[in-house]
């Protein structure tokens, strides 16, 4: 037998925090990932900055197939941790929106209910009025 609509709701409204809170947890992660891929961007372009400025040529000649490799790689990391932080804000977004969809089932639910109880509500005053205003409503038997 399955729970109760207010109780699943419940449920699920539960499970969409906890993604949510997956997925500010992953997007913070994407972003330091992304700020140390930064890091090594720049100490690999300040790297060749300074070696050629240090004068020597010949080291310079050797040591550049290197310095370049690494400035790629270093580029090459920061591409894929740019797209890491779009994927995971992507992915935040959507569980954003699933959890505000849950609410949103909640509030009409809770709307549904309180239009039922209103109507009960109304339906018992009606009912007292007609008893109350029939002609042998005063009378015992």
């Amino acid at each position: 037998m399955p729970p109760p609509p207010d109780r699943a709701l419940a449920v699920l409204a539960r499970l969409r925090r906890f993604e949510v809170a997956a997925g500010r947890r992953r997007l913070a992660e994407a972003i330091a990932a992304g700020v140390e891929a930064e890091l090594r961007r720049v100490a690999a372009a300040t790297a060749l900055q300074g070696e050629a400025a240090a004068g020597d040529a010949g080291a310079y000649a050797a040591w550049l197939p290197r310095g370049l490799a690494e400035r790629d790689r270093a580029a090459a990391a920061l591409h894929l941790a740019e797209e890491r932080v779009a994927g995971a804000r992507a992915a935040l977004t959507a569980a954003r929106t699933a959890e505000r969809v849950v609410e949103l089932l909640q509030e009409r639910q809770d709307a549904a209910t309180r239009r039922t109880a209103a109507r009960r509500a109304q339906a018992a005053l009606d009912e007292a009025a007609i008893v109350r205003t029939r002609p042998d409503a005063g009378r015992q038997r």
